[in-house]
Formats: C-alpha cells, structure tokens, sequence
C-alpha cells in the first residue's frame, strides 16, 4: 500500500485516474465491466464420450476471452444484420444539396446543407456567421466578437498560439476597413482562429481541406 500511495503521487492527473480506476476494480468487483462466459469454460479434462472420427479434434477449448469475444462478436452481427435490414425497409429521402459532389463520398452521407459564401477576403467570416444564422452581411461583426475574446483572454490564447508575436498576428487580422479590399494577412487563418471561434461561440469546428 505505501508503494502505490508514493506511485499514485507521482502520476499526472490521467495517470492518478486510471490507477483508482484499477483500484476501484479490485475493492469492487462485482462492479467492473468484466462479464461471465456464455457458458462454462471447460478447464482442464478430457471428454469421457465416445466421439465419431469427424467430431475428434486436436483443438483446444476456447479460453475465458475467446468467449467473451465470440460472445460480443455474435451480438454486434446481430446489431449490424437489424440495422442494416430496417435501413433497406425504410429509405430516408435526402434533399438535392448542390456541389455535393465535391466531397469525399465517406463525408457526403453526414452533410445537412453546403452554403457557398461570397469568395473574397472575408470568405472565412461569411461562412461562419451564415451558419450561426446571422446573416452573412454579419461578418464584421464576428471579426468583433473575436477581437473581444482575444483580448479577454490573452493570456489563455498567448500559450495556445505559441507566443505574443503570433497573439497579436491574429488580433491585427481582425480589424478591417469595411470598405477597403482585404489583404493576405487579414484572411481567417481557422488553424488558428478556429480555436477562438469554438471557445467564443461554444462550437466545433471541423476543418475538410
């Protein structure tokens, strides 16, 4: 016990949960994840029986894992049999979305909607508040928003960008002449930007290049 109290307290937090985790399976055991066989495991013995030529074998017995494995390998085919079976019963009719196409077709099943937004410098901001449903004329206000969160948290954001000289590359970005063209270094850069934009609007942002 003072072996694994000194270890415990040498661990990071991932490591101190995975270790009570080990812990809490040997205290309460009959709490864990671990399920019985289907059925009993012959563990040692032959059979007494008397066997035809064909039924002799020299394999051995399945051990404890090979049946729990068979066990979920026969539940997750039932699964997939029943899921695939009512899919075919009951086709769901999907809209014509356009430039579909130009997706990889691994992606194309989980595409809701595409909106193609003006292609310009503020091309990254457009998209971003057409989605949130603000209007795609919004996106100096987005450009606002971020600004403000940047400079809310400039620390948080100083470590996550790799320093100040970087911080204040993205806050530069964000201001702009609405009437003025927008040059290079103002485009949304989303390696970047699209950690602001998922902390400020509490959002994932998923990049398909």
């Amino acid at each position: 016990m003072e072996t694994i109290s000194k270890r415990f307290e040498q661990l990071d937090v991932c490591g101190k949960i995975h270790l009570k985790s080990k812990l809490r399976d040997i205290a309460y055991p009959n709490m864990n994840s671990m399920c019985p066989p289907p059925e009993k495991v012959k563990t040692k013995g032959a059979s007494k029986k008397l066997l035809a030529r064909n039924q002799k074998s020299t394999k051995p017995d399945l051990s404890y894992l090979e049946y729990v494995d068979a066990l979920h390998f026969v539940q997750n085919s039932n699964f997939l049999v029943k899921r695939s079976a009512s899919s075919c019963q009951d086709p769901t009719k999907r809209r014509n979305i356009p430039m579909l196409n130009q997706f990889h077709p691994c992606n194309q099943d989980s595409i809701e909607n595409i909106i193609d937004v003006k292609a310009y410098g503020n091309c990254g901001y457009r998209a971003i508040v057409v989605l949130l449903r603000m209007g795609e004329e919004s996106w100096s206000l987005v450009r606002n928003h971020l600004h403000k969160e940047l400079s809310s948290w400039s620390e948080e954001y100083m470590n996550l960008v790799g320093g100040i000289e970087r911080f204040e590359e993205l806050k530069r970005s964000l201001l702009v002449d609405e009437l003025s063209k927008v040059t290079m270094d103002k485009w949304m850069n989303i390696t970047d930007m699209g950690y602001v934009i998922a902390s400020r609007y509490n959002v994932i942002i998923v990049s398909l290049s």
